[in-house]
């Protein structure tokens, strides 16, 4: 790839010429036709027909709007740039993935346990509170549709929300309910259980909730 880079002595700002206007950097624009054999008229620092029609040939030749008016990127492309030629980084590495191959979560109401299984094979066991008596957990067959790290607040430190309203499984900012019947229908763990699990499932992780 390469990087063409020009450093002017004056802002851009002050490239603003009409039919007849005279300034200094007019003499250099014609002067730069001149190289270019675009312009055969005198170097008098006035933007007269000739020069006009000597922009509007560069335009042409450049591709860029034929108005023969000198605006920023024309007065840039006069100009000879120095090129640097850049070699593209090689692509990042993919993060690695920690998810376990054939992860599923078994959540237990009635023993408010979360079991992490691979297969059949359980991989840890940690205690949660579930919902209260007024707003239960929901039994039934889920899967993990968002992943979300330090949530805040009563969310604690990860958020791994079900693909089924706004219930998820999630650390806490009042630990000491951990076992008990209290929330409004989500899965709360310890914060640094839920650190252990968030890295070893994925979006689509099933979650099997029952009794």
């Amino acid at each position: 790839m390469n990087l063409r880079t020009l450093y002017l002595p004056h802002g851009l700002t002050d490239i603003d010429f009409r039919e007849d206007s005279e300034h200094y950097l007019i003499g250099e624009i014609q002067q730069l036709l001149i190289q270019k054999n675009l312009y055969q008229g005198p170097i008098h620092n006035k933007y007269d027909t000739e020069t006009i029609r000597g922009i509007t040939l560069f335009q042409e030749k450049e591709n860029l709007p034929a108005t023969g008016m000198v605006d920023p990127l024309t007065y840039c492309r006069l100009h000879q740039a120095s090129t640097t030629t850049i070699t593209p980084l090689s692509p990042v590495t993919k993060r690695a993935d920690f998810a376990l191959p054939r992860a599923n979560i078994l959540i237990t109401t009635s023993s408010r346990q979360l079991t992490l299984f691979n297969g059949n094979a359980p991989v840890h066991q940690f205690p949660v509170g579930i919902g209260k008596a007024t707003t239960p957990t929901p039994l039934g067959n889920y899967s993990i549709a968002l992943k979300v790290m330090n949530p805040g607040g009563v969310l604690g430190t990860r958020w791994l929300g079900l693909n089924y309203d706004s219930y998820g499984i999630h650390g806490t900012n009042r630990p000491w309910l951990i076992g008990t019947m209290v929330s409004n229908g989500c899965i709360r763990m310890h914060n640094h259980n839920v650190e252990q699990i968030y890295p070893l499932v994925k979006v689509g992780t099933p979650v099997y909730i029952r009794n």
